[in-house]
């Protein structure tokens, strides 16, 4: 059994010389935050970037974050992110490290810092722990505390010296976010160094966040189904019956809406994303865009008491809302691509009730198209035999089924959302539901 190491601040150390058969590792980052914060609330982010001899990342690949979770050279992996989570994990296998990288180092951002205010001063403590991945031994321990405005931290690097693996607790902060460490180490930043006038006169940077990377992804989806050229208006409907409730409290369902937004920004030219919640009764939530998504999900539904949630659920009712939006108050020649998510429990009509079949009939002569998404293991078989259902114009909807939203990678994501929506438009088109 290894003796368990505490360093401090700037206290370098050899891994080669003291674990020379350790080349598998894990790193292990933990933060608490302060009371009354919490952690359902921030939006917390480990990257690494791995840098070359030029001290930037040799390519895209080498930039490893949530969306981005495996290093070009396999030899950094990032676990899976859990919402609201404490803890962030890594593997490194240093024997697998490309040569031509010198350092790997390691950053903790709080994502859209400014817009939420929030910083650093709202943690209690952050701490970094290395251990031996094969063996299950912790072998190094860093903690952090006392902080002040920060939104980022360089918390320690993995470097190559003298041909060993050294560690190095930096425990730096900064107050620029991510896009701080993006303009030190990504690629588009080294070329020639501009002149004073030219940076005086040059426009800030983009930021490389979360939605730009998540947009990427469904371009090529979008590309792969010929759906180029498509410009659709688009909303979600989302269940918020008591099943959810978990779902919403995680910060799960914030984090399928911002997997959404991607895709409305590149079917609608406004970028946006129209939205209703649904249990008993239901809500038509302000539309949302890149610009005011940070937050959405506890601004306007959590923290909103003048909607409806958590109680059973009714589909007809907001169905009927969506058509009366899209149809008659804001009539337009452009489709619409509507999604709704579901866990389950389709309510099912007595006689003379309204119904999901009699709102899919009553609209299948008009432009919209319903994606249903079933999460989670309710039992959908209202949903499942939309495809056999009979007295429409046209077949205006599609169903799939995800056991575990969490675990649905964006690009499976993105592949079920699209598969049937380019049948839909192909048939619209031949029976001028939709110009050609």
């Amino acid at each position: 059994m290894k003796t368990l190491i505490t360093l401090i601040k700037g206290q370098r150390i050899n891994l080669s010389k003291l674990y020379p058969e350790t080349d598998k590792l894990k790193i292990d980052i933990f933060w608490k935050l302060k009371a009354p914060h919490h952690s359902n609330s921030y939006d917390i982010d480990l990257s690494a970037f791995m840098i070359n001899q030029d001290a930037v990342i040799p390519e895209e690949g080498y930039f490893i974050f949530y969306n981005n979770p495996l290093s070009a050279d396999h030899s950094l992996a990032m676990s899976k992110v859990v919402p609201s989570a404490e803890n962030q994990e890594l593997s490194l296998n240093l024997a697998s490290i490309s040569p031509e990288i010198e350092k790997v180092t390691f950053i903790l951002t709080i994502h859209d810092s400014e817009i939420r205010q929030q910083n650093f001063s709202h943690f209690e403590n952050i701490s970094l722990t290395i251990w031996d991945e094969e063996r299950k031994e912790k072998l190094l321990t860093f903690t952090l505390d006392n902080f002040e405005q920060e939104t980022a931290f360089e918390l320690g690097n993995v470097y190559r010296k003298e041909g060993s693996w050294r560690f190095n607790p930096i425990g730096r902060g900064y107050n620029k976010g991510l896009q701080e460490f993006l303009d030190i180490y990504h690629p588009a930043n080294t070329a020639d160094t501009p002149s004073k006038e030219e940076k005086e006169s040059e426009t800030e940077k983009p930021i490389i966040s979360k939605l730009d990377l998540l947009k990427k992804k469904v371009d090529i989806i979008i590309e792969k189904n010929a759906l180029q050229k498509i410009r659709a208006r688009v909303g979600v409907v989302l269940d918020i019956s008591g099943s959810m409730r978990r779902l919403y409290k995680e910060g799960i369902v914030q984090n399928v809406m911002e997997r959404l937004l991607a895709l409305a920004t590149r079917f609608d030219d406004d970028g946006i994303l129209d939205v209703w919640i649904y249990d008993n009764s239901f809500s038509r939530l302000p539309s949302v865009s890149e610009k005011d998504f940070p937050n959405y999900v506890e601004r306007e539904i959590l923290e909103n008491t003048g909607v409806s949630k958590f109680t059973a659920n009714n589909e007809p009712p907001v169905m009927r809302d969506v058509l009366n939006k899209y149809i008659k108050e804001e009539s337009s020649s452009l489709p619409v691509y509507l999604i709704f998510i579901n866990d389950g429990g389709i309510k099912k009509a007595k006689k003379n009730q309204d119904s999901v079949a009699n709102v899919l009939i009553d609209s299948s002569k008009e432009a919209i198209f319903w994606q249903f998404a079933g999460i989670g293991d309710g039992n959908f078989d209202v949903l499942r035999k939309l495809d056999d259902l009979e007295g429409r114009y046209a077949d205006n909807a599609g169903f799939f089924h995800i056991p575990d939203i969490e675990k649905e990678t964006d690009e499976e994501l993105y592949e079920k959302l699209l598969h049937e929506f380019p049948r839909w438009l192909t048939e619209a088109r031949e029976k001028k539901i939709l110009a050609r």
